[in-house]
């Protein structure tokens, strides 16, 4: 996977990390609706979480999260 910033990862749930408020999102896959995400502890920025895929074929990313590499 692709993140803002190069090579992301995608995972099934992430701990100890706090939402923002959702945001649609233009990829090259499609629209998503996403929310980033940080650390709970240092508020490091690690990535967003799939809220909503707007495309049928992309809607098993839902849920998901992208940790940026």
């Amino acid at each position: 996977f692709r993140g803002h910033a190069g090579k992301a990862a995608l995972f099934t749930t992430a701990k100890n990390v706090v939402l923002d408020p959702p945001s649609i999102l233009l990829m090259d896959s499609g629209a998503y609706t996403i929310s980033e995400y940080i650390c709970r502890t240092c508020e490091t920025y690690l990535g967003w979480t799939f809220v909503r895929a707007h495309d049928g074929p992309e809607r098993w990313k839902e849920g998901h999260f992208i940790l940026e590499l």
